[in-house]
């Protein structure tokens, strides 16, 4: 009694095991929104406007390995590492949003400020 107990839940996890991993890898396709720079990026934001710059710079951070010359991705992710009290890598975030757009007028005063802090 007690082994059929055991095989059963081994089929059971098995089975649960196969599937999350079949749905992590479908979710993960070409075609899925999560590939996109621009779904992480928009993910990024969300976060920033709840106040969760961990989460905004992880999201941030996926937009650019998808797309790295997503400037406003760079630029949103120096002021995350800004905000959690890094402002040399925001510093050298933002001269990387602005090297790819220089266009970025924000992303320019938000540079000029970070630069002129005592905090770096």
């Amino acid at each position: 009694m007690g082994k059929l107990i055991l095989l059963i839940l081994a089929v059971f996890f098995s089975i649960s095991a196969v599937s999350s991993t079949a749905f992590a890898v479908g979710s993960l396709s070409g075609n899925a929104p999560a590939a996109t720079a621009l779904f992480q990026y928009k993910k990024g934001l969300g976060a920033m406007h709840g106040k969760y710059y961990y989460t905004a710079l992880q999201h941030f951070q996926k937009a650019i390995i998808i797309n790295p010359h997503f400037a406003r991705a760079w630029a949103l992710m120096g002021v995350a590492l800004h905000k959690l009290g890094f402002p040399s890598l925001a510093i050298v975030s933002m001269q990387k949003a602005i090297k790819y757009n220089p266009k970025l007028l924000w992303a320019k005063n938000d540079l000029k400020r970070y630069i002129s802090s005592p905090r770096r």
